[in-house]
């Protein structure tokens, strides 16, 4: 048996964690926003979540940069491995064009385009050097004022295909701006641009590149094995 602590943040973490207890491995999770899954243990202080643990399972978001740094910088030498969804891969006639950060998003995007853009809140500021309309879609529900030139929208998944390019064709959407997340939920809006032949500008995630990629529950149990 293997203590594991999970940080937890996106759709894989109660799958990834049911998986682990079920083979009879201990586990905890520190969450990076509100807990999803409320029937799992919980870790309530990231350094004493990381101090007891034998291994890091990192079901974050996968922009989730900032849990992933932290818990690095605490804990250095512990065995670490990302358990994520394959990423999306553009089909021959897909428009992509694929950049590091919300910065090069705004470089890319052609003048006055109108820009459809699911890359969460915090990049509302600077979508907002866009020289034409933003509309940004939130999932959470907020007060929040959007910066000039963009507008938040809100919508509760899940979502579809033709819902998805319904309203692509009600906003007159020229571009749609999305975060390389994997899985299916999230991609509808990237199928909906296909299908009415928009470019999309595509964020890939952080690289990963010191630590294991694991796509599989199979494959994070046989990680596991290996420690």
């Amino acid at each position: 048996m293997v203590y594991v602590l999970l940080l937890g943040g996106s759709g894989k973490t109660a799958q990834t964690a049911h998986a682990l207890q079920a083979a009879g491995h201990r586990l905890d999770v520190y969450w990076s926003r509100t807990p999803m899954a409320p029937d799992l243990p919980v870790a309530a202080a990231l350094r004493g979540g990381l101090t007891a643990a034998d291994a890091v399972i990192d079901c974050t978001h996968p922009f989730d940069e900032t849990l992933r740094r932290i818990a690095r910088g605490l804990a250095p030498d512990l065995p670490w491995a990302r358990a994520g969804r394959p990423l999306w891969s553009p089909e021959p006639g897909d428009r992509w064009h694929s950049v590091a950060d919300v910065a090069q998003v705004v470089t890319a995007l052609p003048a006055h385009a109108r820009v459809f853009a699911a890359t969460g809140r915090d990049s509302a500021e600077v979508l907002a050097h866009h020289d034409g309309p933003v509309y940004l879609r939130q999932l959470q529900r907020h007060a929040d004022a959007a910066p000039s030139g963009c507008t938040f929208v809100f919508g509760d998944g899940p979502f579809d295909v033709a819902g998805e390019a319904a309203l692509l064709q009600k906003l007159s959407i020229d571009v749609v701006v999305a975060r390389n997340t994997g899985g299916a939920a999230a991609f509808p809006k990237v199928a909906a641009a296909r299908a009415l032949g928009l470019p999309v500008i595509m964020l890939t995630p952080p690289d990963l590149a010191d630590r294991p990629v694991l796509d599989t529950d199979a494959a994070v149990l046989d990680w596991l094995a290996t420690l």
